[in-house]
């Protein structure tokens, strides 16, 4: 049996009741389905949760065939800090160090590669074991965009990451990524990135289980709290309230529609900076509704009860496909969108709803109104939208991973 390491910290592990993450999806389908010895390597501190899942080491058994290997990590508490950084550093250090301990893999596929000399090229170097690049964000050019003025001084401060990244991207054998975009980046940072194995490989729901989950009633203390009138039309934002996120723009097109007397809610469901200024709102004005941070077997079945799905984000934003939207179109929900690539084709070419300028809130009040005021443009937009989740179903995406892996092993 050969043996796949996956090594990256991001994303919630097995139990921790939120959407199934994209490691976690390809541990559990290389060792189920292929017949793969799988060890996830990620952080003892969740990024998503902001805490210890571990005191140190520990191995968390999923099935007999695969391990999540929890590396001891500094904590953090914001997204952008140095305590970010010195997590980075501290997981690829003890990983690198455990490493040497190990029996090699037959393959690695490594997700968080923005730290200088990151152990997986050196291992792999060293054992002659391949690495397949997987993409799933843009930095640290993220970083440095947003950094304003500083952004030069950024530039040179990350001249080391770049050069290493560019280095580790010409050994690698392949390269994934969860966005097309995200793609074309990998495979054109090394001068012979477009001559290797590569697979777009969406962030993929499972969509039978979503389905299933969909039809659970709501919790009823949330129905109370929603109170949907039987005009009323529903809009929802499920995520993270962060700066990456147009929050600013959603409350002030709410108070639009709450001033002029329209029947559209605004809900809002998750946790993050802006929290404060959502409850705010939402004690001041009755057509924005906040639902707290909710688990998938809550979440879901609200989205039943909605009609668009907000997925708003700032003009500085960098995500190519967030998960939102796999969420949104498995629930059949129109779309409002702010990203600029891969989502807004989407939207447009397959008609699932409309696409507004970042941090323009009446070009986003005059997106939802057209999708919101014609009964019949909403019913289309979402029959279309269901039909498009399903291709982000995990087994169509997942399979794409397996073919990749072949390409490099044959």
């Amino acid at each position: 049996m050969k043996t796949v390491w996956i090594v990256g910290q991001a994303g919630p592990i097995e139990g921790e009741n939120w959407r199934d993450y994209r490691n976690n999806q390809f541990g559990k389908y290389l060792s189920e389905e292929c017949g793969f010895n799988v060890i996830w390597w990620t952080s003892n501190f969740s990024h998503h949760f902001k805490k210890y899942r571990s005191k140190g080491w520990e191995d968390i058994a999923v099935n007999p065939e695969f391990i999540i290997r929890l590396v001891p990590s500094t904590g953090y508490k914001k997204n952008f800090s140095i305590g970010r950084f010195r997590c980075i550093i501290s997981f690829a250090q003890n990983a690198g160090k455990r490493f040497k301990t190990e029996t090699p893999p037959d393959l690695i596929i490594g997700n968080c590669v923005m730290t200088k000399g990151y152990p997986i090229f050196q291992y792999s170097a060293k054992h002659n074991v391949p690495i397949i690049v997987d993409q799933g964000d843009i930095w640290p050019e993220f970083i440095e965009k947003n950094m304003g003025s500083l952004s030069k001084i950024g530039h040179l401060l990350f001249a080391p990451l770049y050069r290493s990244r560019k280095k580790n991207y010409y050994n690698a054998d392949a390269y994934i990524a969860l966005g097309k975009n995200y793609l074309e980046f990998a495979r054109n940072v090394s001068s012979n990135g477009k001559s290797k194995p590569y697979a777009l490989v969406y962030n993929g729901i499972d969509v039978v289980k979503f389905e299933q989950m969909a039809k659970n009633p709501v919790d009823s203390k949330l129905i109370e709290k929603i109170d949907k009138k039987d005009d009323e039309k529903l809009c929802i934002f499920a995520g993270t309230f962060g700066p990456s996120y147009d929050i600013d723009t959603v409350l002030k097109c709410a108070e639009r529609f709450n001033r002029e007397g329209r029947n559209i809610k605004f809900l809002f469901a998750g946790s993050g900076p802006k929290q404060v200024d959502i409850e705010n709102m939402a004690n001041k004005y009755d057509n924005i509704v906040f639902l707290g941070s909710l688990k998938p077997n809550q979440l879901i079945p609200i989205y039943c009860l909605c009609d668009v799905g907000l997925c708003t984000y700032t003009s500085k934003s960098n995500v190519d496909m967030p998960d939102k939207f796999y969420d949104y179109t498995a629930a059949g929900l129109a779309v409002v969108n702010s990203l600029t690539e891969e989502v807004a084709e989407h939207v447009i070419n397959s008609n699932v709803g409309y696409n507004y300028t970042a941090n323009d809130d009446n070009d986003l009040y005059s997106k939802i109104r057209a999708i919101t005021d014609d009964d019949e443009v909403l019913k289309t937009m979402k029959s279309n939208s269901y039909s498009l989740g399903k291709q982000f179903d995990m087994r169509i995406q997942n399979k794409k991973l397996y073919e990749c892996i072949n390409k490099v092993l044959r």
